[in-house]
């Protein structure tokens, strides 16, 4: 069975749909579906892993090992409307669980883990909407945010995950999510007063990339 970096561009509802049919079609031990679920989801969850840790390596590694575990415990797989959320709180676990292992082995080696937001990961399609100079400015600013706020906002916008979803990921309350975003919004009106909606329109185009 073989595990593949590449994914078809589905619009997000579409994606939603077709997952939960795969899902349902992977619990009853169906292996095209199996790989048709990694070949869709496998850009997303390493635009979303490398971002937790800078090693395409050891990202790539995490993201077999939850599409495996998926398959190994296919049998007893719960039925989920949410496949996206599913699998991003998966993969997180997954990098946390080796965190340790990983900075061991590593110079840069830390008790800390960095987000990192860099537009340039994604398509062209924010470059032909924005122009270079606002999209380095917003760069500039998340990545002056801390590293929670920015996670927060990235699961926002660009995984457009709900506030609980994003709880459950990042293992907080949803009251803790709230203040996360609320302080993200907050610090960007402020270094950004005169462009605020721009900056969110930007958000917003990072999230249907």
């Amino acid at each position: 069975m073989k595990i593949y970096q590449q994914n078809i561009p589905l619009d997000e509802g579409s994606l939603d749909v077709k997952a939960i049919g795969l899902w349902l079609k992977i619990k009853s031990g169906d292996e095209t579906a199996f790989e048709t679920l990694m070949l869709d989801f496998y850009k997303v969850l390493f635009s979303y892993g490398i971002r937790l840790v800078p090693d395409e390596d050891y990202i790539k590694d995490c993201i077999q090992d939850v599409f495996m575990e998926i398959w190994f415990r296919r049998a007893t797989l719960g039925e989920t409307e949410f496949v996206k959320y599913y699998l991003l709180k998966s993969l997180r676990r997954r990098i946390f669980r080796e965190y340790k292992k990983w900075f061991a082995q590593h110079e840069e080696a830390s008790d800390d883990y960095h987000f990192v937001v860099d537009f340039s990961v994604e398509t062209q399609l924010i470059e032909q909407e924005h122009s270079s100079e606002q999209i380095g400015k917003m760069e500039m600013l998340l990545n002056k945010l801390p590293k929670r706020q920015k996670e927060a906002v990235y699961l926002k916008f660009y995984q457009n995950l709900s506030n609980e979803q994003i709880a459950e990921v990042l293992s907080v309350n949803r009251q803790s999510v709230y203040n996360l975003l609320y302080e993200a919004l907050r610090k960007l009106r402020t270094e950004w007063p005169n462009e605020y909606v721009s900056c969110i329109l930007l958000l917003h185009t990072w999230h249907i990339i």
